[in-house]
């Protein structure tokens, strides 16, 4: 997003907006005395005098489009006339006192300036009505993701809003968020391995091209932490050819994960993995799916029940550090007590548990305690499901029960009942308000700072991207499924900005006296 140097400059714009929006009253005064005009139509109508009822609904016909052609002529031309000689330029307002400044602004509408610069602000230049030409940040910021199904080169930044001071330990995840991969190759989540028809997309299908353009633009704008496993699907073979065309000047931040090994033996039909030595050759297994030497966090799903005990566990997650499969290992699901028991056996070995990663989200909130042990023990917590199924989000309310999906029959009313979104609606307009709230903060900021210095950063906040950053401002890193450009630029969207404590609490309030 770019922006015009400063409110003295916006301000000069909107003077020569106001002669322009004057001028075509002008204009049109002067087309009611066109000589011309008049002139023409009646040498057509003596010409028709003779002919028959045919010929005169003819001639009618191509005199009726002979004057559109005229009109749209006209109209073209007027577009480019000029304003009148006295508006005030940029300069000379720039050289105004203070007096003949507050003078000329008296004769300003205000509520079109600011209708204007808030379009500028949302990237919305469409509606915008200043006819100057955007300067470009001196400041190398994400530009605006664009919309959806925009095709060409786009030009990508990548930035890193957050400080490496966040940090639970060493493992750095810039912007403290990243997405998984948990849908990538499965049908049942709407995955195609094909070209997709117009009623695919409108379903919601999406296939490896979809994913390839949905990657390249979270890795190339600031977010390059991504999940795979080797219990999603195919998502780690896919992940692989989708990655390999893709240059990056640092590459992307991997982790995968070892599954429950029960699990695993039930859907594998073999059996279980034991002992310290079962880890290590999984992840070299994952690596080469994923196609590359080494990832850069490997994860161990809580096993319930481990043969081995918590000291294999541990030292085959040590094992994966020493045989260079993974630079951090992590936990998922893993109790506090058995965080504690590894952290202090890895720790013995100069290593350490990295994270943890489980659920939460603003409408699922058990695991706030977990977050404040994870941090105790020097743990990045690392949350899933942060939309808790689109709850959070406020996809789903009692006024659309279905999400804005087709009704899939009689009686279809969406993932949730009626009564269970009423009793949430206290909720929704809490995320509904805060969209406005924070998109004006947010905004605000930015006109405190000098032109050159703004940094083009997303301000028609989304309800989606308020629950995403409430799971940011709890101090964990939230996990997205991406499947498609569309969610990609969702999630850029979360990027630059960040709920206050304030904003925080009336969510939480709003939770609460929903029963949540």
């Amino acid at each position: 997003m770019m922006f015009v140097n400063s409110p003295l400059a916006i301000l000069a714009v909107a003077s020569t907006v106001s002669a322009l929006s004057l001028h075509p009253l002008q204009t049109q005064q002067r087309r009611t005395h066109a000589g011309p005009r008049s002139f023409t139509a009646l040498r057509l109508e003596d010409r028709r005098d003779g002919l028959s009822d045919y010929g005169r609904q003819k001639s009618e016909s191509e005199l009726d489009s002979l004057q559109s052609k005229r009109d749209k002529m006209k109209k073209a031309s007027l577009a480019n006339i000029k304003p009148d000689d006295d508006t005030p330029r940029a300069e000379d307002i720039e050289n105004m006192t203070k007096e003949e400044f507050d003078e000329f602004v008296a004769t300003l509408g205000a509520d079109d300036i600011m209708e204007n610069v808030n379009k500028m602000l949302e990237g919305d230049w469409s509606g915008a009505k200043f006819k100057t030409k955007r300067v470009s940040s001196t400041q190398e910021k994400r530009p605006v993701a664009p919309t959806d199904g925009e095709e060409g080169e786009e030009n990508f930044v990548y930035v890193d809003w957050t400080d490496e001071s966040w940090d639970e330990n060493e493992l750095h995840i810039p912007n403290r968020i990243g997405f998984t991969t948990i849908d990538w190759g499965d049908e049942k989540k709407g995955f195609v391995n094909g070209k997709l028809k117009k009623q695919d997309r409108k379903e919601g299908k999406f296939n490896k091209s979809d994913l390839k353009k949905a990657y390249t633009k979270l890795q190339k704008s600031g977010i390059t932490f991504v999940e795979t496993s080797e219990s999603f699907a195919k998502s780690e073979s896919i992940f692989s050819k989708v990655a390999e065309d893709i240059q990056l000047e640092e590459g992307p931040l991997v982790a995968s994960t070892f599954p429950n090994p029960w699990k695993h033996a039930l859907r594998t039909r073999r059996r279980p993995r034991t002992g310290a030595a079962a880890i290590s050759p999984a992840a070299e297994k994952s690596c080469e799916r994923l196609g590359i030497s080494s990832i850069t966090l490997y994860q161990v799903q809580n096993p319930w029940y481990y043969l081995g005990g918590t000291s294999a566990l541990a030292q085959g997650m040590l094992e994966v550090i020493q045989d260079d499969h993974s630079r951090y290992v992590g936990c998922v699901d893993m109790s506090v007590s058995k965080l504690f028991k590894l952290q202090k056996i890895l720790k013995a070995s100069d290593e350490f548990v990295a994270t943890n990663q489980f659920e939460f989200s603003l409408t699922n909130r058990q695991n706030m305690g977990m977050i404040q042990a994870c941090k105790k023990l020097g743990i990045t917590p690392i949350c899933r499901n942060v939309l808790d199924g689109g709850l959070a989000s406020g996809r789903y309310t009692s006024t659309n029960p279905t999400g804005g999906e087709v009704s899939k029959g009689e009686g279809d009313t969406g993932p949730y009942s009626l009564r269970q979104l009423e009793k949430m609606d206290a909720l929704f307009k809490t995320l509904e308000s805060l969209t406005e709230t924070v998109s004006k903060r947010v905004k605000s900021d930015l006109l405190n700072l000098d032109a050159g210095q703004r940094p083009s950063i997303n301000t028609a906040i989304t309800t989606t991207q308020i629950a995403i950053n409430y799971v940011r401002a709890k101090g964990a890193v939230p996990l997205v499924s991406v499947t498609n450009p569309r969610a990609a630029n969702e999630l850029l969207g979360c990027l630059g900005w960040d709920l206050n404590e304030d904003e925080v609490e009336e969510l939480e309030k709003a939770c609460k006296s929903c029963g949540v």
